[in-house]
């Protein structure tokens, strides 16, 4: 959380790297039976055994992983108690979530027809450019906007 902004990066509240190769390992299993039930359906040899031990095994793993969830969230609940009202967040943008101080006149911005989001090392500007045709000309949209000092 940077300083002032009372707000998280979504990077912050990212998987660890445990949890993160758990994530990765499952999704790498769940392509691998996909392809392995398709290539097996294609081949011309459907096996009714795995079938049903992939039906059954789905009754039991999809039910234990929903009540496992909500146990967890109830578990969140009994220590948290219930929620009352959604968390406080400060609308002060500072700092963004690279950490580089912001700056801009936002209320003149929120009438600008352009708008210059110009970076230049730990420091971003918001610079209305929607009065001066011949700047607008020489950066059409879409172009990185020239750092202005």
């Amino acid at each position: 959380m940077h300083a002032g902004t009372g707000l998280t990066s979504p990077r912050a509240s990212a998987p660890g790297g445990w949890q993160r190769a758990a994530h990765v390992l499952a999704i790498i299993a769940g392509w691998a039976l996909f392809v392995w039930g398709w290539h097996r359906v294609l081949a011309g040899h459907p096996d009714f055994d795995t079938l049903r031990a992939l039906v059954v095994g789905a009754a039991v793993v999809v039910p234990v992983v929903t009540v496992s969830w909500i146990l967890h969230n109830r578990g969140i609940h009994r220590r948290k108690g219930p929620r009352r009202a959604v968390p406080a967040a400060t609308l002060r943008y500072t700092v963004d979530f690279n950490g580089r101080a912001v700056t801009g006149d936002f209320e003149a911005l929120a009438d600008a027809q352009r708008v210059l989001i110009v970076v230049e090392g730990e420091h971003k500007r918001y610079v209305a450019h929607g009065a001066d045709p011949g700047a607008a000309a020489a950066n059409p949209v879409g172009d990185e906007p020239a750092a202005h000092s």
